[in-house]
Protein backbone atom coordinates (compact mmCIF):
# COMPACT_ATOMS: atom_id res chain seq x y z
CA UNK A 1 0.00 0.00 0.00
CA UNK A 2 1.25 3.65 -0.58
CA UNK A 3 2.52 5.19 2.53
CA UNK A 4 -0.25 8.18 2.79
CA UNK A 5 2.34 10.76 3.29
CA UNK A 6 3.25 10.88 0.13
CA UNK A 7 -0.09 12.57 -1.18
CA UNK A 8 1.13 15.82 -3.35
CA UNK A 9 4.78 14.01 -3.84
CA UNK A 10 5.66 14.66 -7.21
CA UNK A 11 8.45 12.20 -9.54
CA UNK A 12 11.66 13.37 -11.12
CA UNK A 13 11.20 15.17 -14.36
CA UNK A 14 12.31 12.55 -17.18
CA UNK A 15 12.93 14.07 -20.41
CA UNK A 16 11.19 11.49 -23.14
CA UNK A 17 12.35 12.11 -27.08
CA UNK A 18 9.73 10.26 -28.72
CA UNK A 19 10.57 8.55 -31.99
CA UNK A 20 8.77 7.61 -35.05
CA UNK A 21 10.29 4.13 -34.35
CA UNK A 22 8.17 4.47 -30.69
CA UNK A 23 5.22 5.28 -32.16
CA UNK A 24 5.41 2.74 -34.65
CA UNK A 25 6.45 0.33 -31.71
CA UNK A 26 3.25 1.27 -30.78
CA UNK A 27 0.83 1.62 -33.03
CA UNK A 28 1.43 -1.95 -34.01
CA UNK A 29 1.14 -2.94 -30.35
CA UNK A 30 -2.60 -1.58 -30.16
CA UNK A 31 -3.30 -2.87 -33.39
CA UNK A 32 -3.87 0.59 -35.08
CA UNK A 33 -3.20 0.97 -38.62
CA UNK A 34 -3.73 4.51 -39.44
CA UNK A 35 -1.53 6.03 -41.81
CA UNK A 36 -0.56 9.63 -40.21
CA UNK A 37 1.12 7.34 -37.04
CA UNK A 38 3.83 5.49 -39.84
CA UNK A 39 3.70 7.70 -42.38
CA UNK A 40 5.10 10.91 -42.22
CA UNK A 41 3.66 12.13 -45.86
CA UNK A 42 0.57 11.37 -44.42
CA UNK A 43 0.78 13.14 -41.32
CA UNK A 44 1.63 16.56 -43.05
CA UNK A 45 -1.15 16.01 -45.24
CA UNK A 46 -3.00 16.23 -42.42
CA UNK A 47 -1.28 18.73 -40.55
CA UNK A 48 1.33 17.89 -38.63
CA UNK A 49 4.95 18.84 -38.34
CA UNK A 50 6.12 15.20 -37.79
CA UNK A 51 3.84 12.08 -37.55
CA UNK A 52 1.42 12.26 -34.33
CA UNK A 53 1.62 10.25 -31.24
CA UNK A 54 -1.60 8.54 -30.76
CA UNK A 55 -3.55 9.66 -27.52
CA UNK A 56 -3.18 7.01 -25.14
CA UNK A 57 0.81 6.75 -25.76
CA UNK A 58 1.59 8.24 -22.51
CA UNK A 59 0.66 5.84 -20.80
CA UNK A 60 4.10 4.07 -21.82
CA UNK A 61 6.15 6.72 -20.63
CA UNK A 62 5.25 5.38 -16.90
CA UNK A 63 7.78 2.84 -17.58
CA UNK A 64 10.45 5.38 -18.07
CA UNK A 65 9.82 7.13 -14.62
CA UNK A 66 10.92 6.38 -11.45
CA UNK A 67 7.31 6.78 -8.95
CA UNK A 68 9.41 6.37 -5.87
CA UNK A 69 5.79 5.88 -3.61
CA UNK A 70 4.66 2.35 -5.82
CA UNK A 71 8.13 0.82 -4.93
CA UNK A 72 6.91 -2.59 -3.20
CA UNK A 73 3.56 -1.94 -3.08
CA UNK A 74 2.51 -5.35 -4.56
CA UNK A 75 0.40 -5.97 -7.45
CA UNK A 76 -1.17 -2.79 -9.15
CA UNK A 77 -4.58 -2.68 -10.77
CA UNK A 78 -5.08 0.05 -13.41
CA UNK A 79 -8.42 0.91 -12.68
CA UNK A 80 -9.18 3.65 -15.23
CA UNK A 81 -7.12 6.66 -17.26
CA UNK A 82 -8.11 9.80 -19.10
CA UNK A 83 -5.72 11.94 -21.74
CA UNK A 84 -6.52 15.57 -22.62
CA UNK A 85 -4.44 17.55 -24.59
CA UNK A 86 -3.23 21.23 -25.39
CA UNK A 87 -0.93 20.44 -28.57
CA UNK A 88 -0.72 16.85 -29.69
CA UNK A 89 2.45 15.10 -29.12
CA UNK A 90 4.42 14.55 -32.13
CA UNK A 91 7.42 12.64 -33.13
CA UNK A 92 10.81 14.34 -33.01
CA UNK A 93 10.60 16.49 -29.88
CA UNK A 94 11.94 15.97 -26.44
CA UNK A 95 9.13 16.18 -23.64
CA UNK A 96 9.23 16.83 -19.74
CA UNK A 97 7.35 14.38 -17.88
CA UNK A 98 6.70 14.30 -14.41
CA UNK A 99 3.85 12.32 -12.72
CA UNK A 100 2.00 13.73 -9.17
CA UNK A 101 0.16 11.94 -6.86
CA UNK A 102 -3.12 13.31 -6.46
CA UNK A 103 -4.68 11.58 -3.81
CA UNK A 104 -4.53 8.25 -2.20
CA UNK A 105 -7.81 7.31 -0.51
CA UNK A 106 -8.27 3.50 1.56
CA UNK A 107 -11.70 1.35 1.32
CA UNK A 108 -12.66 -1.41 2.64
CA UNK A 109 -14.84 -3.99 0.11
CA UNK A 110 -16.08 -7.05 1.58
CA UNK A 111 -13.12 -8.46 4.16
CA UNK A 112 -10.48 -6.85 1.44
CA UNK A 113 -8.79 -3.44 2.50
CA UNK A 114 -7.71 -1.30 -1.00
CA UNK A 115 -6.62 1.54 -1.97
CA UNK A 116 -7.49 3.69 -4.61
CA UNK A 117 -4.65 6.58 -5.98
CA UNK A 118 -5.03 9.36 -7.98
CA UNK A 119 -2.67 10.62 -10.72
CA UNK A 120 -1.76 12.86 -13.19
CA UNK A 121 1.45 12.35 -15.96
CA UNK A 122 2.19 16.12 -17.26
CA UNK A 123 4.39 16.50 -20.19
CA UNK A 124 5.74 19.55 -21.09
CA UNK A 125 7.50 21.24 -24.16
CA UNK A 126 8.94 24.46 -23.91
CA UNK A 127 7.81 25.17 -20.38
CA UNK A 128 4.20 24.50 -21.87
CA UNK A 129 1.93 21.83 -20.73
CA UNK A 130 0.86 19.42 -23.89
CA UNK A 131 -1.05 16.83 -22.73
CA UNK A 132 -2.19 15.58 -19.13
CA UNK A 133 -2.98 11.47 -18.33
CA UNK A 134 -4.89 10.67 -15.55
CA UNK A 135 -4.45 6.95 -14.31
CA UNK A 136 -6.24 5.77 -11.28
CA UNK A 137 -4.21 2.81 -9.49
CA UNK A 138 -5.94 0.33 -7.22
CA UNK A 139 -4.03 -1.85 -4.86
CA UNK A 140 -5.24 -4.71 -2.45
CA UNK A 141 -3.38 -4.81 1.01
CA UNK A 142 -1.44 -7.93 1.46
Amino acid sequence: MIDETWTGATSEVVKITITREMIASYTKAIDDDTSIYVDIASAKKAGYQDIPAPPTMPIIFWSFINVPWLEDVGPVVHGKQSFSYEHTLIANRTYDCVIHLKDVKKKQINREIMQRSNHELLLSYNDCIHATARTTLLIVKK
